[in-house]
């Protein structure tokens, strides 16, 4: 079990959080290398026309000898991997969201959980089941949506070992959406690895890579 202190300094420091494949219980790690809060969000313009100027001006850190530029102001001391550009969907949830990369192919279920380490899952499915449509006899609450396609093979526990994911997200708050989206993962190694992502209206988002991994909001909404 942690001390007191450490806990304390981890919800002060840390902001990111969690994978795990079905139904993993997170265990606390110890917390990423945090120098600064995130900066507050930029304007619309500022952070699509910044975005040429940040990928193209190296970074000056003489730790990070590749000297690759994040492509959002990350105030944290860390070096970036390359950037990526990738087809992303992405649907909220009463209590997390869903987001897949067509990089890779892979789909996270990022639950808010109310805790400060929320946990992040990696869900797979193997199976050739076509992609559900939205099931007449489910019926959302008024300003609720129920997922199709792809979540909501997942959401309605069409895939064996994710029964859980309804129970635990509730209600799709909002259609999925489609979008281009920017990916980047520092060079770090251990729970302080950790990728970037930025959201549809431009939020970015971080989620850790270790073996128990966390997500959380780096920086808000710009659009």
């Amino acid at each position: 079990m942690l001390p007191k202190t450490l806990v304390a300094l981890l919800a002060f420091a840390l902001v990111g959080c969690g994978i795990n494949a079905a139904t993993p219980t997170p265990m606390l790690l110890p917390p990423p290398v945090v120098t600064a809060a995130p900066l507050s969000p930029p304007t619309p313009t500022s952070f699509i026309e910044g975005l040429p100027a940040r990928l193209s001006t190296p970074d000056p850190s003489p730790n990070c000898p590749e000297r690759i530029a994040w492509f959002f102001n990350n105030s944290v001391a860390e070096c970036a991997g390359q950037a990526l550009t990738t087809w992303a969907v992405l649907q909220r949830f009463e209590r997390g969201v869903m987001v897949w990369f067509q990089e890779g192919g892979r789909t996270f279920i990022l639950h808010d959980d109310g805790s400060l380490l929320r946990p992040v899952y990696e869900a797979s499915d193997g199976s050739d089941t076509p992609l559900p449509q939205a099931d007449p006899n489910i019926v959302p609450p008024q300003g609720m949506y129920q997922p199709v396609l792809g979540f909501g093979k997942f959401w309605r526990g069409l895939v064996p070992g994710y029964e859980w994911v309804r129970e635990r997200l509730g209600w799709a708050t909002a259609p999925e959406l489609g979008y281009s989206a920017l990916l980047q993962c520092n060079t770090a190694g251990g729970p302080a690895a950790r990728c970037y992502f930025t959201g549809p209206r431009d939020e970015v988002l971080v989620m850790t890579r270790g073996i128990d991994r966390y997500w959380n909001y780096w920086q808000g909404p710009v659009r």
